[in-house]
């Protein structure tokens, strides 16, 4: 372990938020498979290897009566975040810079939700029983824990690829000039290859993948010297020798059917009721190559197979927005709504329609299901709806969550849904921008990568100091415009600002 601390301490981790380890997330997926957990907003959250505790300060910002402890080997990532964490204000987060392997577990106590993001398959196998140990001993009865890793069939490819880098590095220290050493070398690899074959065609896409990847992430994750991928009924045995069992992925629209052809749904419907074997082929035929499986004590009755009328309980939210400016919410005709990433879908069914038509212009804070239904009653008949209609809405806002369309939630995001005379941005937020990340983290845990400098720019300005115009004059201040286009960026600054003022507003990422 004794490396691996220098290598951390030497090449400190990039620092990211994964939402997908948000204790509301976790809590959902909870609740929708029958398991009460602690609330997100009293909870107390543990994560190993925390890195600069970024992933956990996101939470901690937002959720201030929460309790969080963050375990890390590298004692310069344990510093940067307890400095962060000092910065912000942050006051309910705890930094230990610790051996997983000598923990106590009497003085960690019992945490609701344990995350390992990024640790489990980069560490030996003596050390990764110890991880196990953890959750076993510190994972309260009703709790969820939290672990990532490469996965087989996909990291067959991720294997061969980081081998071949491995060894086109050679001999060289300098872990930038490694990486890129190592990334020329696979280039050169890829064009040699016999042009057009599948093999050329693996390793393009690779490189690809890379290249969207920081210098420091390629160097902690493809030049590990420990990197173990598993497949999905490998990591099934491990958490069962623990007494623990599997509950879901952190992302469910990662194992939905809907997605594959009709062959293969057949198959995996006749599996029904054989968790392990389904999750596992699911993987064959998606050659998936990582996961972020959530599990929970043996002994607690999981629904893998949920009723649709959970989401009575929850918040819903949407970015999904119809194609056409006035879609007909009334009858059964389709209306296609497009979500992020160009993904669509299209419904004809009255109230679900205008449940859809309803969200998109709420903000990412979420409706509660009863209330939402009060709404997009309104927008199509004033009088209420039908038992069955509302049996239907909720089986579609199921699948649409299920496919990742529709965001569900325990609780609502405390963020301010309308601009301000002096507009505050989280301060999380700024610190982000502040510090060069490329995205900044909203209250609802989600990531937002800002359209370009001037909106990041913005974001920073946000301190609840200046009012509109003041913010105007910063602005101006703050970019080199030529002095042929000056006067239209002048002209055109205060209707932008407020345009972004106004999507920060419905993104969940102003405080005041």
């Amino acid at each position: 372990m004794a490396s691996d601390q220098f290598t951390y301490d030497a090449v400190p981790y990039p620092s990211f938020t994964f939402p997908q380890t948000h204790p509301d997330r976790l809590s959902t997926l909870g609740a929708i498979a029958g398991v009460s957990t602690a609330h997100p907003e009293r909870c107390r959250v543990l994560e190993l290897g925390c890195g600069d505790g970024t992933n956990l300060l996101s939470f901690a910002y937002a959720l201030p009566n929460s309790e969080f402890v963050g375990i890390d080997l590298s004692q310069v990532h344990i510093n940067k975040a307890r400095n962060t964490a000092s910065h912000l204000k942050v006051e309910n987060t705890t930094f230990q810079q610790a051996d997983v392997t000598e923990l106590n577990y009497a003085d960690l106590g019992q945490f609701d939700f344990i995350i390992a993001h990024g640790l489990f398959s980069w560490v030996p196998d003596d050390v990764r029983s110890h991880v196990l140990r953890i959750y076993r001993e510190s994972l309260a009865p009703n709790g969820i824990g939290y672990i990532s890793y490469n996965a087989y069939p996909g990291c067959h490819i991720r294997d061969m690829t980081s081998g071949i880098m491995r060894f086109g590095a050679g001999d060289i220290e300098n872990p930038v000039e490694k990486v890129d050493k190592g990334i020329a070398f696979l280039d050169l690899i890829s064009d040699a290859a016999e042009s057009d074959s599948l093999y050329q065609a693996i390793l393009k896409r690779e490189i690809g993948q890379i290249a969207d990847r920081t210098r420091e992430n390629v160097f902690h994750d493809d030049f590990s010297p420990v990197s173990r991928p598993f497949y999905f009924h490998e990591f099934w045995k491990m958490i069962g020798s623990i007494g623990m069992q599997f509950l879901s992925e952190s992302d469910p629209s990662s194992s939905n059917i809907g997605r594959l052809d009709t062959r293969a749904q057949e198959v995996l419907l006749s599996l029904k009721g054989d968790i392990l074997h389904r999750e596992q082929l699911i993987d064959l035929i998606t050659c998936r190559r990582f996961r972020s499986t959530l599990f929970c004590r043996a002994e607690i009755d999981v629904n893998h197979y949920p009723d649709p009328d959970v989401v009575s309980s929850l918040y819903v939210s949407s970015q999904m927005v119809a194609d056409t400016a006035s879609p007909n919410l009334t009858d059964t005709s389709s209306v296609r709504f497009a979500g992020p990433g160009n993904a669509a879908v299209e419904i004809n069914h009255p109230l679900t329609k205008a449940t859809l038509a309803f969200l998109s212009d709420r903000s990412a804070r979420g409706t509660a299901f009863s209330d939402l239904i009060l709404n997009a009653t309104e927008m199509i008949d004033p009088k209420s709806a039908s038992d069955e209609d509302i049996a239907t809405t909720k089986a579609y806002i199921f699948q649409l969550f299920s496919a990742g369309f529709v965001r569900l939630r325990k609780y609502q995001p405390a963020f301010k849904i309308e601009v301000g005379s002096f507009p505050q941005a989280s301060a999380f937020a700024r610190w982000q921008i502040e510090n060069g990340g490329s995205s900044v983290t909203i209250l609802t845990g989600a990531n937002l990568t800002p359209e370009n400098e001037a909106s990041r720019a913005l974001i920073t300005l946000l301190d609840g100091t200046r009012d509109r115009g003041q913010i105007v004059e910063a602005m101006k201040e703050m970019f080199d415009v030529p002095d042929a286009e000056r006067t239209d960026f002048e002209t055109g600054l205060a209707s932008l600002i407020e345009a972004e003022l106004n999507k920060f507003a419905n993104a969940g990422l102003l405080t005041g």
